[in-house]
């Protein structure tokens, strides 16, 4: 079905650091880290009985929801609760740091709501999350997304009783 090549590892860090370094050059205020210990946990049960939820730094909002502030140097460091029954029309998307123009005529590469409810109607996925979280992807200092956004995300997330959040990068 796939071909499947080796993964350049070496050349991913590489391009990693060269990216941090960038920022740190680039946008004053900014406070690059790096995870020492990268968070896993390996699923409990499997997919197909698993409650899966869409978290997009795409800057996704619904049309009646504030966009994203794109003026601020600092980032922004808030989200967007996404209904799953949301009519992906209404989606916007907020962002400097990428062309939203794709995004704007498909919602789906970035938000993949659509394949996310296939997947669930071919049984690969339990179920879709009542709930998807919409963020900015642009925080050059990630202090306040570890400190305030994450716990709220958690937060919502376990309420919503989901058990795998798929991150898609904007």
């Amino acid at each position: 079905m796939f071909d499947l090549q080796p993964i350049d590892t070496e050349g991913l860090q590489e391009q990693y650091h060269e990216w941090i370094e960038f920022i740190a050059r680039a946008h004053e205020g900014s406070n690059p880290r790096v995870n020492e210990d990268p968070a896993f946990t390996p699923l409990s049960k499997p997919l197909s009985a698993s409650r899966v939820a869409l978290c997009t730094t795409a800057g996704a909002h619904l049309d009646d929801q504030e966009p994203f502030n794109v003026l601020t140097h600092d980032g922004d460091h808030t989200h967007r609760v996404l209904p799953d029954d949301l009519d992906p029309s209404r989606l916007r998307f907020t962002h400097t740091h990428y062309d939203t123009s794709s995004a704007e005529q498909d919602p789906n590469c970035v938000f993949p709501i659509d394949r996310l409810h296939e997947l669930v109607e071919r049984g690969r996925i339990g179920a879709a999350s009542p709930v998807h979280v919409g963020m900015m992807g642009f925080n050059p200092d990630p202090s306040p997304v570890q400190d305030v956004l994450a716990p709220k995300v958690v937060d919502l997330l376990h309420d919503a009783e989901v058990d795998v959040a798929i991150m898609v990068p904007g």
